[in-house]
């Protein structure tokens, strides 16, 4: 397992505080939340159905919640898996992320 940084731009800052409140409400219901009930619409506001990437509980090997962070116009997700980078990618795509990459991905463009 090894943390990750998967990074995506937006179009504002507000967006991006926008999408990462949405973010940070869904991984704690990932770990935390009720499975018994439906699930609850964090996305919606996006044109994005939630449970299109709800992750199986068994699939879930984060000791902790992924964390989104903005700076400026771009939203941080940082999370220790080994199973879903992938993931992370493709929300960030859906909820309208126009740059979506990992943090490696950004240090080898550097290189």
């Amino acid at each position: 397992m090894q943390e990750v940084e998967i990074i995506g731009t937006f179009d504002s800052e507000e967006t991006a505080r926008i999408v990462a409140k949405a973010l940070n409400a869904f991984f704690v219901w990932l770990m935390e939340g009720d499975r018994s009930e439906d699930v609850p619409a964090f996305f919606e506001d996006f044109g994005v159905t939630t449970e299109d990437f709800v992750v199986d509980e068994d699939d879930i090997d984060w000791p902790e919640a992924p964390r989104a962070r903005v700076r400026g116009p771009k939203i941080n997700i940082t999370c220790e898996t080994s199973q879903t980078p992938d993931a992370f990618q493709e929300l960030l795509e859906s909820l309208g992320a126009f740059e979506v990459e990992s943090a490696d991905d950004e240090a080898e463009a550097e290189d």
